[in-house]
């Protein structure tokens, strides 16, 4: 069969199990098996694909049709337009998670002086990474309970040039710095287990430390918002990706913890409320530094 021949019958097959994006799809699994650039892939639709490579792409395709995330198949995400390396150890990350990095790096561009930002949960090292690129004066301190995810981040850390300005801190939540911030910023965890039963089958391929946010959603969440006041500088900005089914109680939260502090909620992409944005005020007497 021609190149042409099996995309068609490999968008089909997708197609048939609900998989959104099946042209998309197969197109890439195609390009990973052989190896091609897009303009190669399209100046090759009338070559035969036969034998082992054949045999290849079949093997990618039934991990595919068992709902397998594509990104775990081929082991790349593109997120900020940089490649990252994905295994399953790390979330995949998503696009709307670019926002943060927006946020950050809007933030950064009121202060004249290179900023410290703080990355909780930093898994595949997407934030942090993106952020250190695109400011290159910018220390970034990233954690994550995972030895697993952190080996991920560092070798994209690696990749990306940045290793010298992203620090990779194995702990829990903000307890392993060792200094004040600017940013803390943060993709947490925020589904319940139910949620994560009913969720896409490809949701449950990934590492449930990176999506169990406790019995409510909020419990991660919650004991962040009790912590970054005591690590974030006054000015500091605290911004956090958010469940959009949880807003009130997000909302409820802050009120809490960040009590006379401005903040709002943006939306995403899609108009649903994503991200949260926390400016401290003052930094209270029980600062850990």
């Amino acid at each position: 069969m021609t190149l042409r021949h099996v995309w068609l019958s490999a968008q089909r097959q997708l197609s048939d199990q609900g998989i959104c994006d099946a042209w998309l799809e197969a197109e890439v699994l195609l390009r990973h098996t052989l190896s091609l650039d897009r303009a190669g892939f399209f100046a090759s639709l009338s070559q035969k694909v036969e034998g082992k490579t054949r045999e290849s792409f079949e093997k990618l395709m039934s991990r595919r049709l068992t709902r397998e995330p594509l990104a775990y198949i081929t082991g790349h995400r593109e997120f900020f337009s940089l490649d990252l390396k994905i295994t399953p150890d790390v979330l995949i990350p998503r696009q709307e998670t670019e926002l943060l990095v927006e946020a950050v790096i809007e933030y950064a561009k009121t202060h004249t002086r290179p900023i410290t930002i703080a990355d909780v949960g930093t898994g595949s090292g997407c934030i942090a990474i993106a952020i250190a690129v695109a400011l290159p004066s910018a220390t970034v301190l990233a954690t994550d309970l995972s030895p697993r995810a952190l080996n991920i981040a560092q070798g994209n850390c690696l990749k990306h040039h940045v290793e010298d300005r992203v620090h990779l801190l194995e702990g829990d939540l903000l307890n392993v710095l060792d200094r004040p911030v600017d940013v803390v910023v943060s993709n947490p965890p925020y589904l319940t287990p139910a949620e994560i039963q009913t969720s896409k089958e490809e949701v449950k391929h990934e590492p449930q430390i990176a999506l169990l946010g406790g019995q409510e959603g909020i419990d991660i969440l919650a004991k962040l918002f009790n912590d970054a006041p005591r690590y974030l500088k006054p000015g500091g900005l605290l911004c956090v990706e958010i469940d959009p089914r949880r807003v009130d109680a997000t909302r409820s939260l802050v009120q809490e913890g960040f009590a006379g502090c401005r903040y709002e909620i943006n939306q995403d992409l899609v108009g649903v409320e994503r991200i949260l944005k926390v400016w401290t005020t003052e930094r209270p007497t029980q600062a850990p530094f």
